[in-house]
């Protein structure tokens, strides 16, 4: 018998939350997760008191990280929300990682120590504003009112895969931080403790296109003080890794002589790039499915009873619209070849220009000398001037180590060693196919050249942005859903539900038994369907939403913040009203201890989504009545 056929369904007591990636939308979402959550009380115990396990991807990190930060500093609900609605309600997170990148003196040379880059200067921007230097040492606190395990997701580069910050709050020999192929050495978890929070978030946020990657150790190493200090040596030092030889490693492992440069590169490694955890798993269910799995496999099974996915991405998609190419004139209609050659002239000449324009000079100046007494003077003196100043600057052109440089490239400049070698064209094509696309290019109207770069970039960024995330999406929540062991215990809280523009759906899949796998009486679809004038259209602004690091002042000025956390509110409050009426309508049989506590749930869930649709604001207005 496994343990399996042991488990009986507890319902809300032990709850695993996934949070995905979407900036700050992403985080608003799940503040209004989390306030509708707190605020669901059974006999003075919130719903957020049964949470044992958050994971989260990308912007998800903002609400999770401080969520679970407040939590083992045992502060009251309000506290975080207020914090947390303050640093989301403006621009001073970009403001203070602009004004960081561009000071001085918060940049150390070395390359131990932090990269001066837009992804650190968030980092830093993080540090001060959301953590106040805090460390990953807040989880391990011992002061907190109950257990939660952690678990913030980035991507590593070294095998593509999930790279999880995760922990359980204790030295726990069995916790895996990392993945099966990059992980903390278990004795070294005092390095582990001194991460900041800060650097943690950067790695689970930095998005491609936006950010470039951040690179462990020495974008996680810091000086704040001679006693507060982390090096990149310690911190490589704790990381091991395992090579293709399946031997593992810690980073500072130095391999001994007599290997060649490709046997070193296969074997040895001291850095390790990390970027967005929405890149392989951007709602951080993948996380959460694999500890429900180890929690099931224990002595002591105690998997979760419900598992709540709070995921502000979606299905929906714009089709792909290619630019076109435009006509123009002018410059834009003539080939790449017919400018390369006129520079090429170009450059070829400029070592005469100082002695053309010398000449000139002495011309323009004797001329000015003998007509001195004519009106013609001042024409000759202005020409002379200009022969002058043009003679100095076509010298330091000519004559000096930059200008020599500079002609150089002009005359050598090929562009085949340019695509193939300055862009790593080498990677991916031959060089005889380079020698056909050089043949190809250089003799293409820039116009032309325009709406291919132009093309080239949108569907770049509509891959990595769209394409990839939407695919991973479906593959996981279809492993999600065909699973049989996490039937009766998923929670889908998708930011897009009761939006207008998913209205008709919604409807369709509460007609259709198949789709919903169970049957709602028509009390059923009059509750969870009908009077949802108010809510549709703030969940529309919501689900429309951009995906940014920051509300800009029009957003600001238009509640954009308001109406996303009030969309999580009222969302989350239908999607467990609709689990809640699943149960009993499935007739799913769990410990009947539970089942007053059920109902009691219910009738808490029907009153609130009623007044839901009297007025969608009035948790969120109760909130900010508490937090003034």
């Amino acid at each position: 018998m496994t343990n399996d056929t042991l488990i009986t369904l507890k319902p809300f007591q032990n709850v695993g939350m996934a949070f995905s990636g979407g900036g700050f939308r992403a985080a608003s979402y799940a503040l209004g997760t989390l306030s509708y959550l707190d605020n669901l009380k059974i006999d003075g115990q919130s719903i957020t008191d049964r949470i044992s396990f958050i994971s989260s991807a990308s912007g998800g990190t903002i609400a999770s990280m401080l969520y679970a930060r407040s939590i083992h500093q045992n502060l009251p609900f309000i506290d975080f929300y207020r914090k947390l609605y303050q640093d989301l309600n403006g621009e001073a997170i970009v403001e203070h990682a602009l004004t960081t990148l561009n000071d001085d003196n918060q940049w150390l040379e070395g390359p131990d120590n932090k990269q001066r880059n837009l992804i650190n200067s968030f980092a830093k921007a993080y540090d001060q504003i959301f953590f106040k230097q805090q460390t990953m040492s807040v989880f391990f606190e011992k002061t907190y009112k109950k257990k939660m395990e952690v678990c913030f997701n980035s991507t590593e580069f070294y095998r593509g895969l999930s790279f999880r910050f995760q922990t359980d709050g204790t030295d726990n020999q069995h916790q895996v931080i990392g993945n099966n192929y990059l992980w903390f050495n278990n004795k070294q978890m005092e390095t582990f403790k001194k991460i900041k929070l800060g650097d943690v978030l950067a790695s689970s946020s930095c998005f491609p296109m936006g950010f470039e990657a951040i690179v462990y150790p020495s974008d996680f190493s810091y000086v704040d003080s001679p006693e507060k200090t982390l090096t990149a040596a310690e911190l490589r030092t704790a990381l091991y890794y395992e090579n293709y030889n399946e031997k593992s490693f810690p980073l500072s492992f130095e391999p001994e002589g007599g290997l060649t440069a490709e046997e070193e590169k296969d074997s040895h490694i001291d850095s390790v790039a990390l970027m967005d955890g929405g890149i392989t798993d951007n709602q951080g269910l993948s996380s959460l499915m694999l500890a429900d799995k180890k929690r099931r496999s224990r002595v002591k099974p105690d998997p979760f009873d419900l598992i709540i996915i709070t995921d502000v991405a979606s299905y929906f998609m714009d089709s792909y619209e290619s630019p076109l190419v435009e006509q123009k004139e002018g410059w834009q209609k003539n080939d790449l070849n017919y400018y390369l050659t006129k520079f090429k002239r170009v450059g070829k000449a400029i070592n005469r220009y100082p002695f053309v324009f010398g000449i000139a000079f002495v011309i323009f100046a004797a001329l000015g000398w003998i007509f001195k007494h004519s009106g013609l003077s001042l024409l000759f003196i202005i020409l002379a001037s200009i022969s002058a100043t043009l003679t100095i600057l076509s010298s330091v052109v000519a004559y000096s180590a930059i200008g020599k440089k500079l002609i150089s490239n002009l005359i050598t400049f090929n562009l085949k060693e340019f695509l193939y070698v300055k862009l790593g064209l080498q990677k991916f094509f031959s060089a005889i196919i380079t020698d056909k696309l050089v043949d190809y290019l250089q003799f293409t109207r820039l116009n032309v050249l325009e709406q291919m770069i132009k093309a080239r970039l949108t569907s770049a960024i509509t891959m990595v942005s769209d394409v990839n995330l939407k695919q991973v999406r479906r593959l996981i929540y279809k492993i999600f859903y065909e699973d049989s062991q996490w039937d009766n215990r998923r929670v889908p809280n998708f930011i897009y539900e009761l939006s207008t523009y998913n209205i008709a759906a919604r409807n369709n899949r509460f007609n259709n038994q198949m789709r919903l796998k169970w049957l709602p009486t028509p009390t059923d679809k009059v509750l969870l369907l009908e009077g949802l004038e108010k809510i549709n259209p703030i969940a529309e602004i919501a689900r429309l939403a951009p995906t940014t690091l920051w509300f800009d002042a029009i957003q600001i000025k238009e509640e954009l913040l308001k109406k996303i956390i009030t969309t999580g509110q009222f969302t989350t409050c239908a999607n467990l009203l609709e689990y809640v009426i699943s149960l009993e309508r499935k007739n799913v049989s769990f410990d009947p201890v539970y089942q007053a506590e059920l109902q009691k749930l219910k009738g808490m869930l029907e009153r609130d989504f009623i007044l839901f649709k009297e007025n969608p604001y009035f948790l969120f207005d109760q909130l900010a009545d508490s937090s003034t």
